[in-house]
Formats: C-alpha cells, structure tokens, sequence
C-alpha cells in the first residue's frame, strides 16, 4: 500500500480517544480503502506504541480462545511482541478481525475487563462474515466509525494542491470565490471524478500524474473485489455477485431494477440478494426512494433503488471516460448527468458517515401520474436537505419546487458547475424559498451553507 495521505477520519479518531466510557471501535470499510493505513498512522500520532495484530498469521490468531482469560489473552499479546501494554500508552490493533469469532467475541471482554485499554479492530467482510458463519459483535459494547474511499478535500490534500484544500475545507457563505479560481477547482473536482479515492490509485496518481498509469491499479482492485466473492458466497452464488459487480458501474448514479438487471436473464430475487451481501461489503449502496418530506424518512422497499458504486474512479475506468472526455462535455452532461450522481452521492455518503444510510434517500411525488423526483435527501442534524444534481449553468428546477410547496421548507439545494449561490425562486403555487446553488467542490460543505440559508 502506497504512503499515507491526510484523512479526515484522523480526528474522528482523536475523539474516541479522548471520550469517557469510550468503547472497543470497530472500523468499517470495503477492502482497500485505507483503513490499516488509517490505524497505523493513529497509532503513531497518538500513543506511545501500537501492537498491530494481523489474524491472517496463525501465531497472532493464537492469542484468541476460549480458555484465555483477557489477561492471559494480553500477555500472551505482550510475549509474542516483547512489548509491555500500558492502558492509555498502547493501540491495540486487531486486523481482519473478521477471520476469528473469537476474537470478535473477546471485544466484549476488553470493554469489561481493561476499559482503560484502547482497542480498534478492522475487517472488510465484516458484516457477510457475521452472516455467513453466524458469528456477531457483543451488542453495545462495541462502537462503530465507517471509512470511505477519499472525499474530494483528501484527494487535494493527497496530490499536495494545499491551497485549493484550505480554500475548500474553510469556504463559508461569506467567502469571495473568485471566478478564475472557481474555474481552477472545477477543472481539479474532474480530475478527482476520474481518479477517484482508493488510496492506492490516489497514490500512483500523485508519483506519475499519469492517468495511464491508473489502469493496472483499478483492474487489479477490481479483481480483487471479485476473487472475494467466493470468500462470502456458495459456489451457486458467486455467479450473481460476480454479475453484480461487473455490471454495476454502468448503473451508478441510476435507478435500477432486479429484473434483468446488466442484461442477465437473472432471477431478481438472486440479483437483489446478491446486491444485499455487496452493500454489506460497502462495494455498493442502494438509496432508496421516499415520498417524506420530514422525519423520519420512510422508504418504499417497491420504488426502484438508485445505486452508488464504492468510487468515482472505478466508475469512471469501467466505463472508459477520460479527462478529455468529460472536459468536452461538462461534468453534468457526462453518461447523462448520472456520473455526476455518482459523485455527490458518494461525497453525500461520507457526510452521513454509515453504513446503513438510514439519514439519505431521493424523493418522489407520491401522488397517481406523478413525476417529480428530488435526486437525494440528506438528514444533517435536525434538517431534511433536498438535493437537485443539475446540468449546466441552469437547468430545471421544476421538482425541487414541487418538494418546496410540500415541504414549506425554506431552503432547497442544487449542485452544479457553477460558482456558489443563493436566490429566490418560487414555488408552483406562487410561495417564495431559498435556493443554494453549490459547486460540485463544495458538497462537503453542505452542511454550512445551508445552516446560513435557513
């Protein structure tokens, strides 16, 4: 795994630290994303030493059982490491955790018995494993942080465009964007939409700033997302997740249907279920559709879901789409605006920060010969935040007005190529609202600017 770069989750990671009563964590993510990465340079940063095991190794594997007591478990750790573990001094780190229950089952023990202990564990079948093999996290005394592929601001910070990272991660309402400088973000946003976050291609791409030299790196993830498949799926099965995952980034950012789904003659039944194990995976995510127009918001498992692929750049790589490409035909124009969904919804994600995303979903009109539908819905904190992903400089805005007179809420948001803004727009019926218009650079700041909106 190549270097490491600037991780947002770093200070998620300072506060677990930090917090009373604080819990084992359990750090999820698809494979490849960075999490040991991530761990290590916690790790490093924070204490004075980190014990990394790795449940791959048979010796390390070997410090879980069920005749250990928890000291015994911990000084077995300290022998084999020669390292003395000294609660609020020493990380320990339990990789792929995922391939012994026991040692999931043995969190429980840490929180009873060494609460003083910091102790994270990572996996990246987690979820399929706990399935498939019946195993499962002692209930409430494990907490969870999730880890995406990099968000937009990581990726700057990555390829050392530390100016245009500040100028981002600090932007308000109040600060001036010049338009050139708009023009420079945008142009560096559609490097990112190509390149994407998987750390290892981020990291090929800040040594050779070679677009090339990207291929190898997103194949050989791409397989290995695929050879896991048979680590999580009965031989009869595999066939349907290797369907899925081959054929999904041709759907990102669309509404999809089980029935024939990536032209197989498929049952949808089996099309779903394996969609079920991938989103489990985090390989995919299905937004699901909801007529809400406030809490809590109520999903209709009947609407066709709208799917998010992991990232961008596997995205962009699966369906061939160079720089020059989208330079031509403007990010929201690109496969008709649906890679531009991809990305907002992926950036959305990593805002909402879970698996299960229970706070994001798309609206539609839940109304006979209705049509209006709203691209996402986001819950940040106490506000429903609607979500157009528009082409151009305008665009039609017809169903984000139809939300606004059903909704009455103040505020609704577009994103688009243009620089930021605010205007009045009215509603169908007349009543005037807000409309935020971000760039596509600024969705990681939604949350800001749309408090300041209301």
């Amino acid at each position: 795994m190549g270097g490491m770069f600037e991780r947002n989750i770093l200070s998620d990671l300072l506060k677990w630290k930090g917090k009373a009563g604080r819990k084992p964590l359990v750090l999820r993510g698809a494979r490849q994303v960075g999490k040991t990465s991530v761990v290590l340079e916690f790790g490093r940063r924070a204490f004075k030493n980190t014990i990394h095991l790795n449940l791959e190794k048979a010796e390390h594997r070997a410090a879980f059982s069920q005749t250990l007591s928890t000291a015994q478990t911990l000084h077995y750790i300290e022998v084999l490491f020669n390292t003395q573990i000294v609660a609020g001094e020493t990380l320990l780190f339990i990789d792929e955790i995922q391939i012994s229950g026991l040692a999931m089952a043995q969190l429980r023990y840490f929180y009873e018995d060494s609460p003083g202990l910091h102790v994270i564990a990572a996996g990246s079948l987690l979820e399929v494993k706990i399935d498939k093999e019946g195993f499962s996290f002692p209930v409430g005394r494990v907490e969870y942080l999730y880890l995406f592929p990099a968000t937009f601001d990581e990726f700057l910070g990555a390829i050392g465009e530390t100016e245009s990272r500040k100028l981002v991660l600090s932007a308000t309402p109040k600060t001036e964007i010049p338009l050139h400088i708009h023009h420079l973000l945008m142009q560096k946003f559609l490097t990112y939409t190509i390149v994407g976050g998987m750390p290892e291609v981020v990291w090929t791409y800040t040594k050779t700033t070679s677009f090339a030299a990207l291929s190898p790196v997103f194949e050989s993830l791409l397989t290995g997302y695929s050879d896991d498949v048979y680590k999580y799926a009965s031989l009869a099965k595999s066939k349907y997740l290797q369907h899925v995952i081959d054929a999904s980034p041709n759907y990102a950012g669309q509404l999809i249907t089980y029935e024939r789904f990536g032209g197989s003659s498929y049952k949808s039944k089996d099309i779903s279920d394996a969609m079920d194990t991938l989103e489990k995976a985090m390989v995919l995510t299905r937004i699901r559709g909801s007529f809400s127009t406030r809490f809590p918001l109520t999903f209709n498992q009947k609407k066709p879901p709208k799917l998010i692929f992991l990232d961008t750049g596997m995205v962009c790589y699966r369906l061939g789409l160079t720089l020059a490409a989208l330079e031509a035909s403007n990010l929201d124009d690109v496969a008709r605006g649906k890679l531009s969904e991809q990305v907002v919804g992926q950036e959305l994600l990593t805002i909402s920060g879970s698996l299960r995303p229970s706070g994001i979903g798309y609206w539609y009109r839940h109304k006979a010969g209705a049509t209006a539908e709203v691209d996402f819905l986001i819950k940040i904190g106490e506000q429903l935040i609607p979500i157009e992903v528009k082409s151009g400089k305008a665009g039609k805005l017809k169903s984000l007005s139809i939300y606004a007179a059903e909704s009455h809420t103040p505020c609704c948001v577009r994103i688009y190529s243009g620089p930021p803004q605010t205007q009045i727009e009215k509603t169908p019926d007349g009543h005037p609202y807000r409309l935020l218009s971000l760039p596509f650079y600024l969705v990681g700041r939604l949350a800001e600017y749309y408090h300041a909106c209301l």
